[in-house]
């Protein structure tokens, strides 16, 4: 393996890895507990949760890695290769874009809701937003999927 394509490689496994586990976490522990609070409670612990550390980290973590794996493709030794890079550097794009137009500006209108007094579209905004992280969890397990069979391809 060329060491420029193993360093890339590493480190959009990182990235990918990085993403996909905090993701994880969240579909697994915080949105349960979010989509169970009632409107105050749940305006006043959102609120709590300083996101603004993880959206940024979300995008450019999901921007600068599918950019890398883009480069990572065009320097792979087949096309096979380059195109599981393509595929990886895809799906941290659905990441960063998603995170970035769709969870990000409703967690923002979060930020400026009142525990005592019902915004309006709350439960819909809270869906929307769980639907979006969904689809960014999705993102980043095919991401990471896809820049893993790339390793393996590379090594094999």
């Amino acid at each position: 393996m060329d060491l420029t394509l193993g360093i890339l490689t590493v480190w959009v496994l990182a990235a990918a890895g990085v993403q996909l586990g905090t993701l994880w976490i969240m579909k697994l522990s915080i949105l349960p507990m979010l989509n169970k609070l009632q409107y105050d409670r749940y305006v006043v612990v959102c609120q709590l949760i300083d996101m603004h550390t993880f959206h940024p980290i979300a995008v450019w973590n999901g921007v600068i890695a599918a950019g890398i794996g883009v480069w990572a493709a065009v320097i792979a030794p087949n096309a096979l290769i380059g195109a599981l890079f393509i595929a990886g550097s895809v799906g941290m794009l659905v990441v960063g874009i998603t995170s970035e137009g769709f969870n990000r500006p409703v967690w923002r209108q979060i930020e400026h809701w009142s525990p005592e007094r019902t915004a309006r579209d709350w439960d819909r905004k809270r869906a929307n937003w769980h639907i979006a992280h969904q689809v960014r969890t999705y993102g980043a397990i095919g991401a990471l999927g896809a820049y893993i069979a790339a390793f393996v391809a590379v090594l094999a």
